[in-house]
């Protein structure tokens, strides 16, 4: 018998085996152990399937990151080291250039246009130095063809594989500047003729009144207006009316300077800024012009239409000092032209009318 077996004889000779307070501890024990074991494997089954929800959220948060990155509106680029080493294919789109041709690029220097590069440049660096920087700021890019287009671009300093680095975001603001242009000019011209309006033309002679005050110079407002336009607009309708002020726009041009200045102050009215005139001679000569400008028929939608315009004139300084009264007199001088227009043709119709009389038979 070896010295295992004879030890268990000789507890149970002992009478611990039969003893329940020691029955009861090694069940206890045992329970205790395999409460235990099993609450261990419950805690390593639950945080395995919170592992597991974790690395799922993780992906599915991934997936969508990935997802609103590439299907982005905006470009998004992030620049280390003056290279672009991550970028989305709507900046690929934007630029012109496949994303091995964005990443083989030394610099993002090329992709700036001149004007804008030092700005750029000096704002990427202070932002990879922790330094203030605009966040949001516009810029001038340029595509693989050499086009320019404006952009907002809005950037964060971050580190990117333990360096630092920019996270750009940059948005392509072709149409809303292209709105804004529109808005600006129709805002400063007239929609019909393409002509500065009533507000351009007021700065412009300001203008002039302060350049000629200092130089002792002189220059003239001329008002020009369109002779019985509601009865062509009564008689052909209101497209042949706009189509001969077009046409009444052109001609007038072509008897100006290039440092004049053409205006449409209302419907039928125009007034010209003669910025290199000296005297009254140079005005009439001006008006002379337009007068015959005027007298070749205009041919609109197969009607052949005779336009005659009145003129007046005002000149700096003989009849006024400022804005306001250089344009009332230059009105009131074209005011007295129409009214002796208007005598004469109706002076002219009395004689055709006594004329015709003369020669009829019941006059005999």
């Amino acid at each position: 018998m070896n010295k295992n077996t004879e030890a268990v004889a000789a507890l149970a000779e002992a009478g611990y085996w039969d003893s329940q307070y020691f029955l009861w501890s090694a069940i206890l024990i045992v329970a205790i152990l395999f409460l235990a074991g099993t609450w261990c494997f419950l805690c390593h089954r639950r945080a395995m399937a919170a592992q597991h929800l974790l690395v799922q959220d993780l992906r599915e948060s991934a997936d969508t990151f990935r997802y609103l990155v590439e299907t982005a509106h905006e470009g998004i680029a992030v620049v280390q080291n003056k290279r672009l080493v991550y970028l989305n294919p709507r900046m690929c789109e934007m630029s012109g250039y496949n994303e091995a041709e964005l990443k083989a690029l030394s610099s993002f220097i090329p992709l700036i246009h001149p004007s804008s590069r030092d700005e750029m440049m000096a704002n990427y660096q202070r932002r990879v130095a922790g330094e203030a920087a605009p966040q949001r700021y516009e810029s001038l890019l340029l595509r693989k063809d050499g086009s320019s287009y404006p952009i907002e671009l809005s950037g964060v300093a971050i580190v990117w594989g333990g360096q630092p680095a920019t996270l750009n975001m940059l948005t392509d603001i072709s149409d809303r500047k292209a709105a804004e242009k529109k808005i600006l000019y129709l805002a400063h011209h007239d929609g019909l003729t393409g002509l500065v309006n009533r507000t351009v033309l007021h700065e412009r002679v300001q203008s002039a009144i302060d350049i000629s005050s200092r130089s002792h110079t002189s220059f003239a407002v001329l008002f020009v207006d369109l002779n019985a336009f509601k009865q062509v607009n009564d008689a052909y309708g209101h497209e042949v009316g706009d189509a001969l002020l077009q046409q009444v726009t052109l001609r007038v041009k072509q008897q100006l300077e290039s440092a004049d200045t053409l205006a449409r102050v209302g419907g039928d009215e125009f007034v010209v800024l003669l910025a290199a005139i000296k005297d009254n001679r140079d005005v009439n000569q001006v008006m002379t012009r337009i007068k015959e400008g005027m007298a070749e028929v205009f041919q609109i939608k197969h009607h052949q239409l005779h336009c005659h315009v009145s003129q007046g004139a005002a000149l700096y300084p003989e009849d006024g000092t400022s804005v306001q009264a250089l344009l009332s007199q230059a009105d009131k001088n074209m005011y007295a032209d129409k009214c002796r227009f208007y005598s004469d043709l109706k002076s002219n119709g009395s004689d055709r009318q006594r004329n015709n009389a003369s020669h009829s038979p019941n006059s005999q």
